[in-house]
């Protein structure tokens, strides 16, 4: 098993046993509902913005190990983040889940990276792809988001 697959498990196996930022927080100031009819996967996604920076991020819901894992590591990489940097990761995640990739992932994604080990099981990207699609949503003033 190469490192990277190994690094996959470990951290989707950690994050969906203990997630980090999960529950839904007493104030939030940006929200969206993210849902992938095909799995059942569902997650909300809770931000609080003060001046164009993401000063903590959470997300709840009824999901897969997968989603919930990239849930976890989003929440983690998003909080202190720009706005503007988010819809970045938000583009660059979802690059590196497309068949192109993105050649410079680890470097630009970090940890979250080892999602990309999804791909070798297509009918999960979505699950990966489900939470920040919330987030996109969220940061554009939408209350829903789908994978479909």
């Amino acid at each position: 098993m190469s490192d990277l697959n190994k690094l996959y498990k470990q951290q989707v196996l950690e994050h969906n046993k203990n997630p980090k930022n999960y529950g839904q927080p007493a104030h939030w100031t940006h929200h969206a509902e993210g849902l992938n009819a095909i799995c059942g996967d569902q997650v909300h996604v809770y931000l609080t913005i003060q001046d164009n920076t993401i000063e903590a991020a959470h997300f709840a819901g009824d999901s897969c190990a997968i989603s919930m894992a990239s849930a976890s590591m989003m929440t983690e990489l998003i909080t202190g983040q720009s706005t503007f940097d988010a819809l970045h990761l938000f583009a660059s995640f979802k690059q590196m889940m497309s068949p192109e990739g993105l050649p410079d992932a680890e470097h630009i994604l970090g940890p979250v990276a080892c999602l990309v080990s999804v791909k070798k099981f297509p009918s999960r990207i979505k699950s990966a792809l489900l939470c920040w699609y919330a987030l996109n949503a969220a940061l554009n003033g939408q209350a829903t988001a789908t994978t479909e």
